[in-house]
């Protein structure tokens, strides 16, 4: 299975500093790609500024939420046939921070995902414990409620682990952390989409670095990774997404 490199730019770039960010990124990306597949989310604003530049690159783009709705009266708010029309591959649900800022649960989200399916978008649904919930052994158990919510039977987009505990609180999952939470949620999600295939991708999203990318990238199970902010500088982004691979000769 490709990994595959997903970078969340959440609420950060105007129209030149955006557009200078992907191209220094779609210049170098070329080795890359020929190994893992990458996708590019940036804010709304700048979807369709850099969907030509991103496809000259062989980029996906990717957005950052969609609307449950199809349409409606709902201002502010963006659809997943919007986004299609933009040329939007992928779209990330779920996020911790929509959940915690946003107020979002299980339900929603999975409404947002089934909308996201009808237009020809990839769900990436993201899914992570608290560190209270870490401390309480009860991770397991809020995660497979996460799945089995958030996810329809017939699934067949991205699944991206989110250790909470681990983002912005200078704790670092080790792999073996890494290693048993993706063992656990393939497991949960052939229970739940009631299959033995095991192909799902699940990526890891909890404050990825370019210094510890190989050692993750290498955790049997991993699928790729959800980077925030390190796909801000295109340096730090571009060592994520070669990490572990040959170097070009």
């Amino acid at each position: 299975m490709r990994q595959m490199i997903i970078g969340n730019w959440k609420m950060h770039g105007l129209l030149q500093t955006g557009a200078e960010l992907a191209q220094e990124i779609g210049a170098a990306i070329g080795p890359i790609s020929d190994a893992r597949d990458v996708v590019l989310a940036p804010p709304f604003t700048l979807l369709s500024h850099l969907a030509p530049l991103l496809a000259r690159h062989g980029i996906g783009l990717g957005a950052q939420d969609c609307h449950a709705d199809a349409e409606g009266a709902y201002t502010g708010d963006i659809s997943a046939e919007m986004l299609a029309d933009l040329g939007v591959s992928h779209v990330i649900l779920g996020h911790s921070e929509r959940r915690e800022h946003h107020h979002e649960n299980n339900a929603l989200i999975r409404r947002k995902v089934q909308r996201a399916r009808e237009h020809g978008l990839c769900p990436v649904v993201c899914v992570g414990e608290s560190e209270q919930q870490k401390e309480d052994t009860l991770a397991q158990a809020w995660l497979a409620k996460q799945i089995t919510e958030c996810l329809p039977r017939d699934f067949d987009g991205i699944l991206a682990y989110e250790p909470i505990w681990a983002i912005g609180t200078g704790k670092a999952a080790t792999q073996q952390d890494i290693e048993s939470r993706l063992a656990f949620l393939h497991d949960a999600l052939s229970q739940h989409l009631e299959t033995d295939d095991k192909s799902t991708r699940v990526l890891y999203g909890g404050s990825v670095k370019p210094e510890d990318a190989a050692s993750i990238l290498a955790v049997p199970g991993v699928g790729g990774v959800l980077v925030g902010g390190a796909s801000l500088s295109a340096r730090s982004f571009l060592g994520i997404a070669q990490a572990g691979l040959p170097l070009a000769s």
